[in-house]
């Protein structure tokens, strides 16, 4: 699971942003979830303004720069709920969004063909010994007619 959350302030206080980080660590570990990274992206323009629900205590509401942080988790869907519900209780956190990382492995689980590259190529492969099968068979079917001809002819 992929999430990201674009924060308030460009000058939110480190600790703040650990104290944040630790607790939503501490609640997928507690429940049995994975942390398997959390990334800083830094300070970047946001695709659009972005509004706060309150102002700051500068009294800005609007934020156009944001800091974007991303982590990756493994968790059940109850943790995520619960992950969902610390970050917007934050005042420090804008948005938040949660995405689910694809991987090769979700690609091999598929099982429908048309979806499945693995499943693709070897179904492709099959195919192609069947073909060459019956393209074989064909070819022993019209050497025997050719030999039947043959021994006809004599």
């Amino acid at each position: 699971m992929h999430h990201s959350e674009p924060f308030r302030s460009l000058f939110t206080e480190f600790w703040r942003l650990s104290e944040l980080f630790k607790s939503v660590s501490l609640e997928v570990v507690n429940r049995g979830g994975i942390i398997r990274g959390i990334h800083n992206h830094g300070i970047r323009q946001a695709p659009h303004r972005f509004k706060a629900k309150f102002a700051d205590a500068m009294g800005r509401r609007y934020y156009e720069k944001v800091r974007f942080i991303s982590v990756y988790m493994d968790c059940n869907p109850q943790t995520r709920q619960q992950v969902q519900q610390l970050l917007a209780s934050d005042e420090n956190v804008l948005r938040q969004t949660h995405l689910k990382a694809r991987s090769i492995l979700d690609q091999a689980s598929e099982l429908s063909w048309r979806k499945n590259p693995f499943l693709k190529e070897v179904l492709e492969e099959i195919k192609a010994e069947e073909e060459e099968a019956q393209g074989a068979t064909a070819k022993e079917g019209q050497e025997e007619e050719e030999e039947e001809d043959i021994v006809s002819v004599f």
